[in-house]
């Protein structure tokens, strides 16, 4: 039995080291594949001054920023219960058992046998008649087998299913980031209307002050008919908008609560009524490290090298596989001599495919093929990180002197909406100087409250685009608590 063992395992360890120089030359697996982007990634962005000289590093709760206790409760409570958020969590956890499944083949099978059978043979000896022989044999036993790792296909499985994992967790970062981002969004259009609505009000008090004036005008015979029915109208048309306020208010507090992972109409949280002040620009950096601070570019590289361990898994399941197997046990006619008898078994195959009908070679092909498009959908995302940022800075910069230039227009309709009044209280001109000029003034209110909106908007899609964490200590927390076996939310 000794010799055997040591001939068997003797004649294994010789195999491996005779073919372990062809399998580190199975596959050459890349670390870092370069992008195929048609061009170099660019040194800078080309907006970078955009930033302006106020601008502040990067934060990973940027939404603090905005120095809102309301957006802050909200943003909280949808990354403590949001949906999306439980299913990527439970995603990672695929991930991990997938790991732990790649993992197994590291490891030798271990699985305990029993059986009991039972044989009949009947013979015919002529005159003495038909004899029946009975015997029974009671076995139990432990099998054992393990596959020799020769090529590295287990290890390369292995990489690829602990990158698929790591990618995973880059995408809950990008999806915490990415619902940060809307929750905010969602707050800063409940509290634009709330303001649209408070500038309705105000306005409809003026107008309803206009509207007095000019019937008391008509009737001392001052303003004519058409006159008050301008006003009427002007009136109208503002109270025409509330209802439509209204409706965007309730939307935007349905989407809120989905974001929130509750029932559209349950929102029991507070949401600011008034727009708070833009605060400064982040500071981008180079793009090279904005694209190295991105969750959902980490995610695409470690795809790739998923993708490209398994090709090496899939060429070296082209070639010999060595197993080694055990099995030792009792077996009896009976349970009360069974432990007299001990049996034992050892062996080593190894199986050589010979014809498959091309099934491995076309594996092959299938995983070249994922790591190329794995490589293009890395491309990609690198486009459009880098196109996310020089857009934000873009549109940020640029709403920003908009809301400079609606401001001023502002103070000039104030100026001449003031005139207009003056002249047609004097009778020097018509109402309808008047009435232009009123509404150019409500517009420029109306103008100037979209465009802070809009700049708010700009910002938080540019604290979005120069990526960062939600929150690196949860998820970690939460890594460290799946492999302990702890439940996560």
């Amino acid at each position: 039995m000794n010799a055997l063992l040591r001939n068997s395992t003797r004649a294994a360890l010789t195999l491996a080291a005779s073919s372990a120089w062809l399998g580190c030359s199975l596959h050459n697996v890349e670390d870092t594949p370069e992008p195929k982007l048609g061009a170099p990634i660019p040194a800078q962005f080309s907006r970078a001054e955009s930033a302006g000289a106020d601008s502040q590093p990067a934060n990973a709760r940027w939404w603090l920023a905005f120095q809102s206790p309301a957006v802050n409760a909200l943003v909280d409570a949808a990354l403590a219960d949001s949906l999306d958020l439980r299913r990527a969590y439970a995603r990672v956890s695929q991930s991990e058992a997938l790991v732990k499944s790649a993992s197994a083949g590291q490891y030798p099978s271990l699985n305990a046998t029993a059986q009991v059978a039972g044989t009949r043979n009947n013979f015919n000896l002529g005159a003495l008649g038909l004899r029946s022989i009975e015997a029974a044999n009671y076995q139990f036993g432990v099998n054992a087998a393990y596959e020799v790792d020769l090529w590295g296909r287990v290890a390369a499985t292995k990489r690829g299913a602990d990158e698929d994992l790591k990618a995973s967790r880059e995408d809950l970062d990008a999806l915490g980031i990415s619902l940060a981002a809307r929750v905010v969004e969602t707050t800063l259009g409940i509290a634009g209307e709330h303001e649209l609505a408070a500038l309705l009000d105000a306005q409809e008090a003026s107008n309803s002050k206009l509207v007095e004036l000019v019937e008391l005008r008509f009737g001392q015979g001052l303003a004519t008919a058409i006159e008050v029915y301008q006003q009427r109208q002007q009136l109208a048309a503002l109270r025409s908008q509330r209802p439509l306020v209204r409706s965007r208010i309730a939307v935007f507090e349905n989407q809120l609560a989905v974001l929130l992972g509750r029932p559209p109409g349950t929102l029991n949280l507070a949401t600011p009524t008034t727009l708070p002040a833009a605060p400064p620009m982040p500071a981008t950096g180079l793009p090279s490290e904005v694209l190295a601070r991105r969750p959902d570019v980490r995610a695409a590289m470690k795809r790739v090298v998923a993708a490209d361990n398994r090709v090496w898994a899939a060429i070296a399941a082209q070639y010999p596989a060595l197993t080694l197997t055990a099995s030792t046990g009792f077996q009896g006619p009976d349970l009360l001599t069974i432990f007299k008898n001990w049996v034992w078994n050892l062996a080593a195959g190894i199986v050589a495919p010979l014809f498959d009908g091309g099934r491995r070679s076309a594996e092959v092909d299938r995983a070249r093929a994922l790591v190329e498009d794995s490589v293009n959908a890395y491309s990609q995302v690198v486009l459009t990180a880098l196109s996310e940022v020089e857009d934000a800075l873009a549109q940020s910069a640029r709403q920003a002197d908009h809301a400079e230039l609606v401001e001023q227009q502002l103070s000039i309709a104030k100026q001449a909406y003031h005139e207009s009044e003056v002249r047609y209280l004097n009778g020097l001109s018509s109402y309808l100087e008047v009435l232009t000029a009123l509404r150019a003034l409500q517009q420029a209110e109306q103008s100037l409250l979209q465009a802070k909106r809009q700049l708010l908007s700009f910002r938080v899609q540019l604290h979005r685009a120069v990526g960062g964490s939600w929150a690196q200590d949860t998820t970690d927390a939460t890594a460290n608590a799946t492999e302990r076996g702890e439940t996560t939310p």
